[in-house]
């Protein structure tokens, strides 16, 4: 499903209604609600979105996070194809021309998330979990931890044995990179997430050196395992993996 910005507008005024509720709700029955009562995070499935509208999406996401007090909201969408630079702005390992990438219907966008040049494309799963690390343990290196379990997790009910790699982030398939992680964070509250490799044309990758890693070259789920993996069961597995790894309620927006 694609967003125009009239229905990007919508989305951020329904999701800044429903912010509301919930803490009017919240400060309402705060002398009755249990201590021990789960963090709810709601998730929005957005569908195929172009990288500045998602961004912009994000950042609104954000302010509403911040300004009620929320703990988080998870974005699962799609990228249409774009070459994103990490906030270290180095274009090295960008081994294509611009005119090439435009040619490939390729976007180059400067991004403020960490590390270096990665693909985003139809068939990649990027997950932006916006958390509010405040309502957590403003634990930065046990939340990217936490992000490359989840997604460790997906990858077992496939029978894939996903791993960490000392001093990379990410997760790896023996010495293959199934899934990059990129974050930025402001006031405690998280912006932008990670991506995984479902079925995403791998060809892309050929424009960039990914992540700056020349001895670990990118792999799909689909490549993995010679079949069709369905995003949208993906998708499921990620919220269940996410509730589990965070100890959160997951709901849908």
């Amino acid at each position: 499903m694609k967003k125009n910005h009239t229905d990007l507008e919508k989305l951020i005024h329904q999701f800044s209604m429903y912010a509301e509720n919930i803490k009017n709700t919240e400060n309402k029955s705060a002398d009755s609600v249990s201590h021990c009562s789960p963090v709810v995070i709601p998730y929005i499935d957005i569908g195929l979105m172009d990288y500045n509208n998602a961004f912009e999406l994000q950042l609104k996401i954000f302010d509403i996070i911040r300004q009620e007090n929320m703990a988080g909201c998870i974005l699962l969408l799609e990228h249409k194809p774009v070459i994103t630079i990490g906030n270290s702005r180095s274009r090295k390992n960008i081994i294509s021309s611009e005119e090439s990438l435009r040619s490939q219907g390729i976007e180059l966008i400067q991004s403020n998330r960490g590390g270096d040049v990665t693909f985003h494309g139809p068939g990649q799963l990027v997950c932006y979990p916006i958390i509010n690390l405040t309502k957590f343990d403003r634990d930065l290196t046990n939340f990217v931890n936490n992000l490359e379990q989840v997604i460790i997790n997906v990858l077992d009910v496939y029978k894939i044995k996903g791993t960490r790699i000392q001093k990379l982030r990410g997760v790896f398939v023996n010495k293959n990179k199934i899934a990059s992680i990129g974050i930025h964070v402001k006031k405690w509250i998280t912006l932008h997430g990670f991506s995984l490799n479902v079925s995403v044309d791998l060809g892309y990758y050929r424009n960039i050196i990914a992540c700056g890693l020349n001895d670990y070259e990118q792999v799909s789920m689909e490549k993995l395992l010679d079949k069709k993996i369905p995003l949208s069961f993906v998708k499921e597995l990620v919220l269940k993996s996410f509730a589990a790894v965070f100890n959160v309620q997951i709901q849908k927006f």
